[in-house]
């Protein structure tokens, strides 16, 4: 069902749902998409679509059961492309029908139309302890480590909690000067397009989309009349 690298015309670009407990938005949106109240062939998650998740944290998994099925159920019905942000990464067993790009895949390049898309969650270009704290906690035996010792799932139920109380939204100063930064450290053409998640922003400069976050503004992305256009949920 993958179509390597070509974006179409009705794509929704979903980013930073933190979905949890408390924070439903993702699961509201999926269903109308399965049920065609909102109309689209494929689907890219920007990652962070969970508050956590990782295949080898059994307790993450068990309790985002019921999410994962309704996103294996929509694969079946339309493409999806899932980025691994930096709360949800070593998934791809867990979305078999879903094209599941790591981090270390991140940038990947798209084609729309005569555009090159390059797409990432985000956290790319970060400082070098940011690289090793994130490799470290993506490395799978570290993972199986740590799921061993969850012992009662004290350890997971303590990160659970402090997940649902952060405060995950906030406005940049001066996202025209953020922009720029980001488009600096791509080193693209006028012609050509990032798109990113992770920064929470829903704002456009030039040729940089930051998507909004699901889960603070209740916003996604969607192409349509080969535009990129902000909606809300």
């Amino acid at each position: 069902m993958y179509h390597k690298n070509i974006i179409s015309d009705d794509a929704i670009f979903i980013a930073d749902s933190h979905y949890n407990k408390n924070r439903k938005e993702l699961e509201l949106l999926l269903n109308q998409i399965l049920s065609n109240k909102i109309k689209t062939s494929q689907v890219f998650f920007m990652g962070d679509m969970f508050d956590f998740l990782s295949y080898e944290v059994n307790y993450f998994s068990k309790i985002n059961q019921n999410m994962i099925n309704l996103i294996n159920k929509l694969s079946n019905k339309i493409e999806i492309i899932y980025f691994e942000g930096n709360h949800d990464f070593d998934i791809q067993k867990l979305f078999l029908n879903i094209k599941v790009i790591p981090r270390e895949n991140q940038y990947s390049q798209f084609k729309f139309n005569n555009h090159n898309v390059y797409l990432a969650h985000g956290d790319i270009y970060t400082p070098i302890i940011y690289n090793i704290f994130t490799k470290m906690l993506r490395n799978r035996y570290f993972l199986k480590l740590l799921n061993t010792l969850d012992i009662n799932n004290f350890i997971s139920k303590y990160f659970e909690k402090k997940l649902i109380n952060k405060s995950i939204c906030h406005d940049f100063d001066s996202f025209e000067e953020f922009s720029k930064t980001r488009i600096k450290s791509y080193d693209i053409d006028d012609n050509d397009l990032i798109i990113e998640g992770h920064y929470h922003q829903g704002n456009i400069f030039k040729n940089y989309i930051n998507i909004p976050s699901l889960a603070c503004k209740n916003q996604y992305m969607q192409i349509i009349n080969n535009n990129f256009e902000i909606k809300e949920l």
